[in-house]
């Protein structure tokens, strides 16, 4: 693919990733199809830039989207209570855990560009989406730090347009920390 078409491609997905993100943080269900078109073009561009884990991030996106939706319409979209300290200390150990054995794994199997901040990511976003499809308002505490480290994985890849979108993700994290938490 030329690089004009894959910028077109990451033009499309920022779009459907702002749409996905400015409508969950406002609890609506139509969030998530904007949610899996966006993930099926992140996917394609991050295995094209090398950022594998990031790649395989965005297929477990498209499966727990369907999911979301899923379970967003059963459950009428209610916010859940916050987690316990000590839930929060399990996530952040076995997080950090997996992002070393990851990222080493990335490292040596992989020409992967930045393997320990791909791994950080990835690893920390699946643990947050899994809070956020769960009605969690703890996950955009989590979403807060990921999207920022996630804007210098973009902007060290040249991926102007993601790294911009991270920026807003990050402001749109704080956002839908304040909309849930309210």
């Amino acid at each position: 693919m030329t690089n004009k078409g894959l910028k077109w491609l990451e033009g499309v997905a920022v779009v459907a990733g702002l749409s996905y993100t400015l409508l969950i943080t406002y609890g609506y269900v139509w969030c998530w199809i904007a949610a899996i078109l966006s993930s099926l073009l992140f996917l394609y561009i991050c295995f094209i830039k090398r950022i594998y884990a990031e790649s395989l991030l965005q297929a477990f996106y498209i499966f727990t989207s369907i999911y979301g939706w899923m379970h967003w319409n059963d459950s009428g979209g209610g916010i859940s209570g916050n987690l316990s300290w000590s839930i929060h200390g399990m996530i952040i150990l076995s997080g950090t855990a997996l992002v070393i054995i990851t990222g080493a794994l990335l490292k040596k199997m992989t020409d992967a560009a930045t393997p320990y901040i791909d791994s950080f990511t990835t690893v920390f976003s699946i643990f947050a989406t899994l809070l956020m499809i769960n009605l969690i308002p703890d996950n955009w505490w989590y979403w807060i730090v990921i999207d920022a480290v996630s804007v210098y994985l973009y902007y060290k890849r040249k991926l102007y347009f993601a790294t911009a979108l991270f920026v807003l993700y990050t402001l749109l994290a704080v956002n839908g920390l304040l909309e849930w938490t309210a």
